[in-house]
């Protein structure tokens, strides 16, 4: 009974409607024959029943939503019901502004994101009788993109391959971003909430991988860092309104990569991650102290990868004689002269209270520069700071960090880094191989092997000193009782950090407390 009220409704709404207000009779049929569709086989939103996870995302009053998940999770239909629930003044769950709306979706573009997905949205879920006119058709004015509604509002419908200006203008009260935009237009789109303390959300699958918007708004939100985010995840399996089995059907012909985009809303990083074995739960402790580690069963070394636009990069490391390394301090930062970073480095070894025993840098810093007529190795050096060329066979030095990051007979990796190296950190979970310009390229090619280069700097440090490590070979369990070093927290236990012997390493290496000031080394056990 209901359906048949709400068809004698739209009947009514195009038969008072004379041919020059809806435009030709062709036009008045077409829109009729839609109403009846879409009253029949799909629900407006009257009829719109949110599943748990698009309840958390309308819920939510922050500056900032993301709303991330796999493909055909709902995502954008909830982004899209926000956004008419914001123009029609008629939001269940949040205050909204009491007047008329000026809106703004962006999607990647306007043939495929645009017609086939936004306007076919707006179509089903806005009530014809909310919009100007009665009507699609009086409401969207094609010409400026633009769907008006009767109590005023309107929504601007663009795309990311629009020039950067058309982003510019008046006030929004709401952006919605359909997929990942460009940093620039998002930060362009800023500006337009101001005015009027808008809001902004996104609704995406993340196949662009670990890009800006991971850095600078999943992982804040993530990490309690900004609370002006929030973040709501949902898989593919969690839309009540899909076909399981339909589901498992299709992820099932897609790569362990793919599932994790498409079907989870995942992060990943595209190209393949050059370092999976890395792992913050496995291989970052808390800092230690190095004035511990100055002992004869130590080596100190210092890496560095030069840069002036880029960062210079300059790690730490102390190894102990079964060639287990902790990298234990960093120096990062960009746009700073040579002098600068000397009187840095000498600062660090200053308060380490030791000197390392062999500095490493970039074979390329050897290059004599045409302005000075000396290397930037060498200015160094003239600076007090000598370092040896590294290895710069990428290929070689990968392997061979891929060889510390795994575990040694014991069971402790051969490789730590401490939580205070945060951009070495960073780094070695994002770095990823280089990839084609375009997924047709993708399949015709081979993998490159090949580094992406952008931000690793700190890596690159890193790969410098493990081209003078030894290879690994695999070594006997030692002894249960063997005391190498000494403990934490008593004047008879193990040294917490030495791989070889330290009870706390391991997955729950970061849950676990550690007083680096209660080391006290034993002169037995060198």
């Amino acid at each position: 009974m209901a359906s048949i009220i709400s068809l004698e409704g739209k009947f009514t709404t195009v038969a008072k409607k004379s041919i020059k207000d809806i435009g030709t009779l062709g036009e008045a049929l077409k829109e009729l024959t839609d109403g009846l569709t879409r009253v029949a086989y799909a629900p407006d939103i009257n009829s719109y029943q949110p599943h748990p996870k698009q309840q958390h995302f309308h819920k939510s009053n922050k500056k900032t939503r993301l709303y991330i998940g796999g493909n055909r999770s709902g995502k954008t239909t909830g982004g899209i019901v926000e956004g008419i629930w914001w123009l029609t003044n008629r939001h269940p769950y949040l205050d909204t502004p009491n007047r008329p709306v000026a809106g703004r979706i962006i999607s990647v573009d306007f043939a495929n994101g645009v017609n086939k997905i936004i306007i076919p949205q707006l179509k089903q879920w806005v009530p014809p009788s909310q919009l100007r006119g009665g009507s699609w058709y009086s409401a969207y004015d094609s010409m400026e993109r633009t769907l008006n509604f009767e109590n005023g509002s309107f929504v601007e419908l663009m795309s990311y391959d629009q020039d950067l200006d058309k982003f510019a203008g008046t006030s929004r009260d709401f952006i919605h971003y359909d997929e990942e935009p460009p940093e620039d237009i998002r930060i362009e789109n800023l500006a337009r909430l101001i005015d009027r303390k808008g809001k902004e959300w996104f609704t995406l699958t993340p196949v662009e991988g670990m890009a800006w918007i991971y850095d600078q708004l999943y992982e804040p939100a993530i990490g309690g860092i900004n609370p002006l985010i929030e973040v709501t995840e949902v898989g593919m399996e969690e839309n009540p309104h899909l076909d399981q089995e339909e589901v498992e059907e299709f992820l099932s012909k897609l790569s362990a990569e793919e599932r994790e985009i498409r079907g989870q809303g995942k992060f990943v990083t595209r190209g393949g991650l050059v370092y999976k074995k890395f792992s913050v739960q496995t291989h970052v402790i808390d800092p230690i102290d190095p004035k511990q580690f100055k002992g004869p069963g130590y080596r100190w070394y210092m890496s560095l990868d030069h840069g002036f636009n880029n960062p210079t990069a300059v790690l730490w490391h102390v190894v102990d004689k079964d060639n287990r390394i902790i990298t234990f301090a960093e120096h990062y930062e960009a746009e700073k002269t040579i002098d600068y970073h000397v009187e840095v480095i000498k600062n660090y070894e200053k308060h380490f209270g030791k000197s390392p025993d062999i500095r490493v840098c970039d074979p390329a810093l050897a290059q004599r520069q045409a302005v000075t007529g000396t290397s930037i190795q060498t200015e160094y050096a003239m600076r007090g700071i000598g370092m040896a060329p590294g290895n710069n066979e990428v290929l070689t030095g990968v392997a061979k960090i891929n060889q510390y990051l795994e575990d040694g007979a014991d069971g402790k990796p051969n490789w730590l880094i401490t939580a205070n190296c945060a951009n070495l950190i960073k780094e070695m979970q994002r770095l990823r191989w280089k990839t084609w310009a375009s997924k047709k390229q993708q399949s015709e090619n081979n993998p490159y092997d090949q580094i992406h280069k952008k931000n690793d700097h700190a890596c690159d440090s890193a790969r410098y000193v493990f081209s003078f490590l030894p290879e690994l070979k695999p070594t006997p369990p030692m002894p249960e009782k063997r005391n190498i070093l000494p403990q934490i927290g008593g004047s008879s236990a193990k040294w917490a950090t030495a791989p070889n012997v330290d009870p706390n390493l391991g997955p729950n290496a970061l849950k676990k407390k550690t007083v680096w000031s209660n080391v006290v080394l034993n002169d037995e056990d060198y």
